[in-house]
């Protein structure tokens, strides 16, 4: 590790108050958008986290975060990394370090997926406004919206420039996925009536974003603790629901559709259009997750990924993305 960044990490512990007498930090290589490090001191341990930041991105990683996790913990939430302390000029927050590790596939079970469902309802169920949250990463309270935001991500993909092999392999699957995409649009706008309408704000819902057992991690005791909130925010709940079904780290199987529904929008009143929006634009999420895997093809997505981890080998990450988006179309979608 670089001295500036041992020097920074200590600047953030000194103005938060803590110790550095004996700190001792190592990089955790966990995460394709971040810089995250496990932080010991004499008496405790800590997560310390430098965000990316760049003026093609305006996503404000840090506050995301950081509101979230205040507002989770204000209302009684303690499946989460407790904040500590922050420094938005310097892109870097402390946070409470957990003990525990990431979940196997093998290992899931229909009492994580409860726990995780019970969470949403948590923090969800004495909602109030809160202008504080911001609205989560590509949030959009239409259907028309949700419709507009994978065409661009369609479109992006297919006006990359052709360099190598591993470009026209892309540019060739992409072609096939945008044909499925249209048939699908043209099946939800019939179905769905006025596509314009704004999801009333009483319908809408705090959530984690990029929700699943890749971001979380099982503790001794047997309980998950949720972790990573730089996306989270005001949200459709469908797409907080198609993005935890979607998400290929730890697949959550699809039989636990319904239930996890049932649980995590209990706090509604109006559950049953939210149930129908939810399985309505389900594929939708889907074709959203291919493009995603395809990120690494994209600038900005390529330079989050050297700023976490500056050793990997772009050619390779491609290579491996295409792999899984081909495997996750060819199996869920086509």
């Amino acid at each position: 590790m670089s001295a500036d960044l041992n020097s920074s990490i200590a600047d953030l512990l000194l103005e938060a108050g803590i110790s550095t007498v004996n700190m001792e930090v190592a990089q955790i290589d966990d995460g394709g958008n971040n810089k995250a490090f496990a932080v010991q001191t004499k008496s405790k341990k800590y997560l310390a986290k430098i965000y990316y930041s760049h003026p093609s991105d305006t996503r404000n990683r840090l506050n995301a975060e950081y509101s979230f996790l205040k507002y989770a913990r204000k209302i009684g939430i303690e499946c989460v990394p407790k904040p500590i302390f922050s420094i938005p000029q310097r892109n870097m927050g402390l946070y409470e370090f957990v003990q525990g590790r990431k979940l196997t596939l093998s290992e899931l079970e229909a009492q994580h997926i409860y726990q995780a469902a019970k969470f949403v309802h948590r923090l969800n169920e004495k909602l109030k406004q809160d202008n504080v949250l911001p609205t989560a990463s590509e949030g959009c309270f239409s259907i028309e919206k949700h419709l507009l935001l994978i065409d661009l991500r369609v479109k992006k993909l297919l006006s990359l420039p052709i360099t190598t092999d591993i470009d026209r392999q892309a540019r060739s699957f992409v072609i096939e996925l945008d044909s499925v995409w249209k048939k699908l649009k043209d099946v939800i706008v019939a179905k769905s009536g006025s596509i314009s309408i704004q999801l009333n704000a009483a319908d809408r819902c705090i959530s984690p974003s990029d929700f699943g057992f890749h971001n979380a991690l099982l503790k001794d005791n047997g309980e998950i603790c949720f972790i990573d909130f730089e996306y989270a925010g005001w949200d459709d709940p469908a797409k907080m629901i198609g993005d935890f079904f979607s998400q290929p780290a730890i697949p959550v199987p699809l039989k636990y559709f319904d239930n996890f529904i049932s649980e995590a929008l209990g706090y509604s009143t109006n559950r049953h259009q939210l149930v129908e929006r939810a399985h309505l634009l389900f594929p939708l999420f889907q074709i959203k997750w291919c493009c995603i895997f395809l990120n690494d093809f994209l600038p900005n997505a390529a330079r989050r990924r050297q700023f976490s981890n500056p050793t990997s080998n772009p050619l390779q990450r491609k290579r491996l993305q295409l792999e899984k988006a081909q495997q996750f179309f060819y199996s869920r979608i086509k």
